[in-house]
């Protein structure tokens, strides 16, 4: 049930983090199409999640490590942990504590369906 609460947590939140991207013009349009598109799959992913579908967890994880790895380095103008855009910046660090708290519960859903 965590797993699916935080999918749905990070889905959501990154709908708000995409849209202050687009009023603070923090990220590049070739970032923002890349980061959309992990944002589409985390909404694919949500009804997956629902019906306990074991291979969907496994995608999850491999999402989120991905956008955490991308947001990690991420070559913003400037760099996100410098605080330039603090609302955008914001985002992405409760994003990440969205993530790491996915990250635990789709680990721990996928062995309980084993």
């Amino acid at each position: 049930m965590g797993a699916i609460a935080a999918l749905l947590a990070s889905a959501l939140w990154s709908l708000a983090a995409i849209g202050t991207v687009v009023i603070t013009g923090a990220m590049s349009s070739t970032l923002l199409t890349a980061y959309g598109i992990l944002v589409i799959i985390a909404w694919i992913l949500v009804p997956l999640y629902v019906k306990l579908v074991k291979p969907a967890f496994l995608v999850g994880m491999i999402v989120i490590v991905i956008a955490a790895i991308g947001l990690l380095v991420m070559p913003g103008t400037p760099a996100w942990y410098t605080f330039a855009y603090p609302l955008y910046h914001f985002s992405v660090i409760v994003f990440y504590i969205i993530m790491l708290g996915g990250l635990y519960y789709s680990y721990k859903t996928y062995k309980e369906l084993k």
